[in-house]
């Protein structure tokens, strides 16, 4: 299956430094429900890249989606018009890209 993009228009990122992601990503990154996970947050170009995590080592995901961003990848979805981003999942990889525009 090709990647999926999602231009959701509501989707940005608090000026905390927290973004939420909805149900599709979720189910991309092999969430189960009502539980929280652990993500590898890298970059690539100009996005942020998600992978699912097994260690301790990183970012912690909620159960209901919400994580916090730190250092150069929040940096660069702060530097996008009004904090906003698009979503481009890849289920067969497993990853999830933040795109700020």
């Amino acid at each position: 299956m090709p990647t999926m993009t999602i231009k959701n228009r509501s989707s940005k990122i608090s000026p905390g430094g927290v973004v939420t992601l909805p149900l599709s990503a979720r189910k991309t990154l092999r969430m189960e429900p009502g539980k929280g996970t652990r993500v590898a947050v890298t970059m690539m170009k100009d996005c942020v890249v998600l992978r699912p995590d097994s260690s301790k080592s990183g970012s912690r995901v909620s159960p209901k989606g919400q994580m916090e961003l730190l250092g150069e990848p929040r940096a660069v979805l702060e530097k996008a018009s009004h904090r906003h981003y698009w979503l481009e999942l890849d289920d067969e990889q497993q990853i999830v890209r933040l795109l700020p525009y």
